[in-house]
C-alpha cells in the first residue's frame, strides 16, 4: 500500500488505519500472525520506527497482541454497539460551563493538506478539496482534558488561519463570523485506546493512561456534513450518559 505523504495523518496513523481495515475486512484474521516489523516497513516504505509506533498503539487498543518471540496476532473484534443520537451537538465550552468548570483551550497545530478517501466522504467533498486540521488541548480549570483535531474545508473557513484559537470557542468564532454552526453529531464511534509518549505529554497523565477515543462528524442544523472531529480525552475526567 502506497501511503499519502501529503496527508494530514502522520503516516504511522495511516499504518494504523489500514491494519484495523485489513483486520475488518477479512485480510488479517483472527489469530492470524501479521508480517514482521521488517517486512511492514518494506509493505509501506517507511522506516521501523514508524511501523514499532502503529503496531504498539494497534496493541494498546487491543487489535494486535505482541507475543516475545513468536511475533503479532490478531484479536478476537470488539464488540461494538450502535448508540442513536438525536440531541444536539454539545461543545466542550458549554459542557464545561455546566458543571461550573472554566473552559480553555491551547493551540497545537494548524496545517493545511488533503483529506483521505474516508475524510473527504464523511465531509461530503471531494478528495482534491484543501482541508484545514486544528489541534488543541482542551482544559477545564487550567487541567488537560481532552485532545481535539478538527477537519474542515479551507475555502468555507480560510479565516480560522488567522485566528487567536487559544482560549476561544470555535463555535462563538464561526457565530462571530455567520458561518454554520454545529447542530448535531453524526456518525460518531468511540473506543478506549490507552496514552502513548506523544498524548500523555500533551495531556500530562501517565503513559498507559486510558483514553476515550471519539471520531464524530459534526452537521450544521440542515444535517449537512461541517467538520471532522477527533478527541481523545482523559477517561478518568470525563462520563458519558447515553439516552
Amino acid at each position: 500500500m502506497k501511503l499519502e505523504g501529503d496527508s494530514l495523518i502522520p503516516l504511522y496513523q495511516q499504518v494504523i488505519d489500514d491494519i484495523r481495515q485489513g483486520i475488518d475486512d477479512g485480510r488479517y484474521e483472527v489469530g492470524q500472525k501479521i508480517p514482521s516489523e521488517s517486512e511492514l516497513s518494506e509493505i509501506y516504505a517507511v522506516s521501523r520506527i514508524t511501523i514499532r509506533r502503529a503496531i504498539e498503539e494497534l496493541s494498546a487498543s487491543g487489535y494486535l497482541t505482541k507475543k516475545q518471540g513468536k511475533g503479532t496476532y490478531v484479536n478476537p473484534p470488539k464488540i461494538h454497539k450502535k448508540v442513536l443520537q438525536t440531541s444536539p451537538a454539545q461543545s466542550f465550552t458549554s459542557m464545561c460551563e455546566a458543571a461550573g468548570r472554566v473552559p480553555g483551550a491551547r493551540l497545537i497545530q494548524r496545517e493545511c493538506g488533503f483529506p483521505r478517501n474516508r475524510e473527504a466522504q464523511l465531509l461530503g467533498i471531494d478528495d482534491k478539496t484543501e482541508v484545514m486540521a486544528i489541534r488543541r488541548v482542551r482544559t477545564a480549570d487550567g487541567i488537560p482534558i481532552t485532545f481535539e483535531t478538527v477537519i474542515l474545508p479551507v475555502e468555507e473557513f480560510s479565516y480560522l488561519l488567522e485566528e487567536d484559537l487559544n482560549d476561544a470557542s470555535l463555535n462563538e468564532v464561526l457565530r462571530r463570523h455567520g458561518a454554520r454552526r454545529p447542530g448535531k453529531v453524526m456518525d460518531t464511534c468511540m473506543e478506549l485506546i490507552r496514552a502513548n509518549g506523544e498524548l500523555a505529554e500533551l495531556l500530562e497523565v501517565s503513559v498507559g493512561e486510558p483514553l476515550f477515543d471519539e471520531v464524530g462528524v459534526f452537521a450544521d442544523e440542515d444535517g449537512k456534513p461541517l467538520f471532522l472531529g477527533h478527541g481523545r480525552i482523559v477517561a478518568s475526567m470525563f462520563s458519558y450518559t447515553l439516552w
